[in-house]
């Protein structure tokens, strides 16, 4: 009889975790599980999840106005210095019901809402929890959130840097927990074959293209990127800037690229659930993100060969090497600018980087599989 296996996110939209859950359930070797998928809505990156699992879209109680208004006052005063996630739990907890079935592993598959609900709504004989950004960076409070990850049976982080920034916060309270590093997926032959599909906007080129795929949210830094963008504009450099990606971010960010005039030259192109045609056909790779738990989309622009240019966020020493397979700007756009306008005049050096990447081959993907085959084993 198959065991029944639990996996929680609370959407599908764009984003690492969300990609890396999509090629992991269409990856793994489930034959012996029966698998739920639970989730708050649907989104973007909906249409990957495979045919053998068994969507659920979580119903919430409808809350009151009183509810709605606690919930407005405790984010924008924040007295116990709390992630927003936090104090969505504190205020609506109570609006969801615990799940009547029964599981025999659960996965709570990011932090924040999906830990607590598989904490204290979910029963399971094993349960873990995937931890996928710098914790603290993220806002995170380690008290809080000590009691809900204390009832898993492990805490899995996607990188080492993950795990050493969730341990220094544990310890600065003296606690514990026991944490397993496995990487997110990134299946190197999905993303090559999606390239290949024709890009829906016609890149100039006459100019260079620069592509940058992420949500729309402080995290990713896209200020630094209007910002680098109006540099090399001022510098005389002819650049076309592609965003791909959805987010709360996107009124300040239009706001921000009219007022440094760019709307020529900076384009917010929306979500899409196949930005790699967008990066196949750029001419160079930015991410330029505050901190990542690991940067799937730069290991992604990796494996299509593409010249990248990165911030120095912990995570991307372990993806790419400053000068041999990308370029690490520090955290400001000047940096950033210099290190794109590096690879625009130098060619012999974007040729280098791409020589690189060619002979490198993502690994990580067959060693996440049986790790968490591994994972799941009785």
């Amino acid at each position: 009889m198959p065991k029944k296996l639990l996996f929680f996110i609370e959407s599908l939209d764009v984003g690492g975790a969300e990609k890396s859950l999509t090629a992991l359930l269409n990856s793994a070797n489930f034959e012996n599980f029966k698998i739920d998928l639970m989730m708050l809505k649907k989104g973007t990156f909906f249409t990957d999840v495979p045919p053998h699992v068994n969507v659920i879209i979580l119903e919430k109680l409808k809350s009151s106005l009183f509810k709605r208004i606690k919930f407005y006052i405790l984010n924008k005063t924040n007295p116990a210095k709390l992630h927003s996630s936090q104090n969505f739990w504190t205020v609506y907890k109570n609006e969801f019901k615990k799940v009547e079935n029964r599981y025999d592993v659960a996965i709570s598959y990011s932090q924040g809402f999906s830990t607590y609900f598989i904490a204290e709504r979910v029963q399971a004989d094993k349960k873990y929890a995937w931890v996928n950004i710098d914790y603290k960076k993220a806002g995170y409070n380690i008290k809080f959130d000590l009691p809900f990850y204390k009832k898993f049976n492990k805490v899995i982080a996607v990188s080492a840097d993950v795990d050493n920034g969730l341990s220094h916060e544990l310890k600065n309270i003296g606690e514990k927990l026991p944490v397993k590093i496995i990487k997110d997926i990134t299946d190197v032959k999905v993303v090559r074959e999606q390239a290949l599909i024709p890009l829906k906007t016609n890149f100039d080129q006459n100019v260079i293209n620069i592509v940058t795929v992420c949500r729309l949210v402080k995290q990713k830094g896209l200020y630094l990127a209007v910002e680098a963008c109006a540099i090399l504009t001022d510098r005389n450099f002819k650049v076309n800037w592609y965003v791909v990606g959805e987010g709360a971010e996107r009124k300040s960010l239009e706001k921000l690229v009219a007022s440094k005039n760019l709307q020529k030259s900076f384009f917010l192109m929306g979500a899409d659930p196949n930005p790699y045609p967008y990066m196949q056909a750029c001419d160079i790779y930015v991410q330029t993100s505050l901190f990542e738990g690991l940067g799937l989309t730069v290991i992604e622009a990796a494996c299509l060969h593409k010249p990248i240019v990165s911030t120095d966020f912990p995570t991307i020493y372990g993806i790419i090497k400053d000068g041999e397979t990308g370029l690490i700007a520090e955290m400001n756009a000047e940096s950033i600018a210099d290190k794109i306008q590096l690879l625009m005049e130098n060619s012999k050096l974007r040729d280098h980087l791409v020589s690189n990447l060619e002979k490198e081959e993502n690994k990580y993907k067959e060693e996440t599989l049986c790790k968490i085959e591994n994972l799941l084993k009785w």
